[in-house]
């Protein structure tokens, strides 16, 4: 995935201090939901780089967990995501990796999430400007680009068609 124009760069509309550690993270938690079909009943979130060093500070645990409840990276929400994900529910362990050497991306989490019996682990990288990736699902290599402000859902139910089968 690349950049089109600076605006692909400065990002997209969205609540946070940045658009790596807010609306990145926010489309891969919104892709566990929709992947998930709803929100899940627990996730464990291990950050790993930048993502693990700076979480508190620049939100990237509550624009995760916002998307994990099927918020967008405009909703103001986002700040109480934590006080929501209780009410829902929804019970968070967030790792923060910063006791290993990490090698990979530096905006890097796996999530693992459980709703209703089903159980899926996810890779995503925040990449710039709102954009992720998501980099494997359940342990296989996937590469599926996740524009700023784009259908998450449509594009969660198009890989699962693509994947059915195989995970």
């Amino acid at each position: 995935m690349g950049f089109n124009s600076c605006f692909d760069i400065i990002g997209p509309i969205m609540v946070g201090p940045s658009s790596s550690h807010t609306a990145g993270a926010v489309s891969i938690g919104r892709f566990v939901y929709e992947w998930l079909g709803g929100v899940p009943d627990w996730t464990e979130i291990m950050l790993y780089g930048s993502f693990a060093d700076t979480y508190q500070g620049h939100g990237t645990d509550k624009a995760i967990v916002g998307g994990l409840l099927g918020m967008e990276a405009a909703s103001h929400s986002i700040r109480e995501s934590k006080r929501y994900s209780i009410k829902e529910g929804l019970v968070v362990k967030m790792n923060p990796r910063t006791d290993i050497g990490w090698e990979g991306h530096p905006n890097t989490v796996h999530i693992h999430a459980n709703r209703s019996g089903y159980f899926t682990a996810i890779e995503g990288v925040s990449i710039g400007g709102g954009l992720s990736e998501i980099r494997s699902i359940n342990g296989e290599a996937v590469c599926i680009d996740i524009p700023a402000d784009s259908n998450i859902k449509q594009i969660a139910d198009t890989y699962k068609s693509r994947l059915a089968g195989r995970l």
